[in-house]
């Protein structure tokens, strides 16, 4: 294991890691990761303290602070990690399915203590170092890593016109109490078949389906409207605004206030072709 801080090398370019970086910003960080999502799409995340930010191993990314030393690197080994990962899952084939940024109380109280019993890193020692990298690759394994290879579909799933269906009706529903008898009446299929061949199809439970697409609409209306965050709510399809808050931190590691907020400043930061930060 490696643990560095944030350095001038590491920002603005594309980097490719043959490591699990995790990211700890300090409290004076002002952190961006960007890496390319499918359809060639960027995704940038705000991730500033009390989150952190996960890298998977392989994924082509970027990075932008403000000048100093604001983010603590921990870096685990490839191999050494999915040695780990292979035994706390039981599997030889995993997926990393956490988000990009979450707030992770475990990774940072580590982080805090390693800045604040190792002001100056290179006293940290190798055994201390295996020690910290067995521990935090099993909490990533258990925490942001699925068993089994990632796939689009199952085969033996709903077939293409019925997935479409359900997707859009659940998108002109959003805002209702959608049930599963409902979906499966649209398909023509009794709740249990329909439930079971729509998990073949998306590998997530229909309730599961529904909730992350609500998800992902209130992060939309958050980002692009200034409608009151209770409105948001109920447009998504929750009653109260506090099971909305719990239920969205859980699945973002954001509240909605905290999300919207670092989406518009995310959106109106300048961005430069060269990927060097703005923050000089």
């Amino acid at each position: 294991m490696r643990i560095a801080r944030l350095g001038a090398a590491d920002l603005g370019s594309v980097r490719t890691r043959n490591s699990l970086d995790i990211l700890v910003p300090k409290e004076s960080g002002n952190l961006f990761t960007t890496h390319r999502m499918e359809a060639a799409r960027d995704r940038t995340a705000y991730v500033r303290a009390p989150l952190v930010a996960v890298v998977p191993p392989a994924l082509p990314h970027s990075l932008a602070d403000r000048p100093g030393s604001n983010t603590l690197i921990l870096s685990i080994a490839e191999p050494f990690f999915n040695e780990t990962a292979r035994a706390a899952l039981g599997s030889d084939e995993f997926s990393f399915v956490g988000p990009h940024a979450a707030a992770d109380s475990l990774i940072r109280e580590v982080a805090d203590a390693v800045g604040r019993e190792f002001p100056s890193l290179d006293r940290l020692t190798v055994s201390f170092l295996n020690a910290l990298a067995a521990l935090l690759a099993a909490h990533i394994a258990r925490n942001y890593v699925a068993a089994g290879p990632a796939k689009a579909t199952s085969p033996g799933g709903l077939a293409a016109h019925k997935m479409r269906c359900v997707r859009s009706f659940v998108a002109e529903h959003l805002g209702e109490t959608i049930h599963v008898e409902q979906l499966a009446a649209e398909v023509n299929l009794s709740p249990f078949h329909f439930a079971r061949m729509f998990k073949q199809s998306t590998e997530q439970s229909p309730h599961l389906y529904i909730l992350l697409q609500r998800i992902k609409r209130a992060k939309e209306l958050l980002a692009g409207t200034d409608s009151p965050i209770i409105e948001v709510a109920a447009d998504v399809g929750f009653r109260t605004q506090g099971h909305f808050t719990g239920v969205f931190h859980r699945y973002t590691g954001f509240t909605p206030k905290v999300f919207r907020t670092s989406a518009r400043e995310a959106s109106s930061r300048p961005t430069d072709p060269s990927g060097d930060s703005h923050d000089q």
